[in-house]
């Protein structure tokens, strides 16, 4: 299996942050810049990861957090929820703290939770994969993993999909069926979401059974 810590994956990590650097720097406080195709495509994915079974009184992760928007989208949707974030784009977690100075907001990979002085009741991510570019399923796995081992009820995270019909130069997609039969390996519960857009899927794991 692929190591995550490898000179590869930092290479890796560093096109993610001057990708998102680039956005932010050219899109400001957008959803563009997170390369989302619309305001109601990035809603709609937020709706579906709280669907995991998020609701007031739960403590949720976001990894990749960007400018933590769903943080903003859980207030309004989903109140009395305790949200925290980490991001490897330091101008993305200097501007999410700026909008939420109250929030915990981390300039991290969720490799670095090695030793988490707590877990999380659900862990989260929204299009972090789609520009990975070395060994992207063994980051992907590594990643799904963490979120996963740092969960106690559950973890929620989507990807593009190899069912899309168009596809786009330079992006990854996942298989879902390969994505779910790794999420096997971790626990028997688990969900795929793949009716909301023809191009991305959504994976629900859990700890117990719903």
């Amino acid at each position: 299996m692929f190591d995550y810590c490898s000179i590869e994956m930092n290479e890796d990590d560093q096109r993610n942050i001057k990708l998102y650097q680039s956005l932010l720097a050219e899109h400001g406080d957008s959803f563009r810049s997170f390369d989302w195709g619309s305001r109601e495509s990035q809603i709609k994915r937020f709706e579906i990861l709280a669907d995991v079974g998020i609701s007031a009184g739960d403590s949720v992760l976001d990894v990749g957090c960007g400018l933590a928007d769903f943080n903003e989208w859980l207030q309004q949707n989903r109140p009395g929820v305790n949200y925290s974030g980490i991001d490897i784009t330091p101008e993305m977690i200097m501007r999410a703290k700026a909008r939420f100075p109250d929030v915990d907001l981390l300039n991290a990979t969720i490799f670095d939770l090695k030793n988490p002085e707590k877990k999380y009741d659900y862990v989260v991510a929204s299009g972090i994969f789609f520009f990975r570019k070395e060994n992207p399923m063994d980051y992907m796995v590594h990643v799904i993993n963490s979120m996963f081992r740092i969960s106690s009820k559950g973890v929620a995270f989507n990807s593009l999909s190899t069912w899309a019909k168009n596809r786009t130069d330079g992006e990854f997609l996942a298989d879902p069926c390969e994505v779910i039969d790794y999420c096997r390996t971790l626990s028997p519960f688990v969900g795929l979401r793949h009716d909301y857009h023809a191009a991305d899927f959504s994976v629900f794991l859990y700890h117990e059974q719903q």
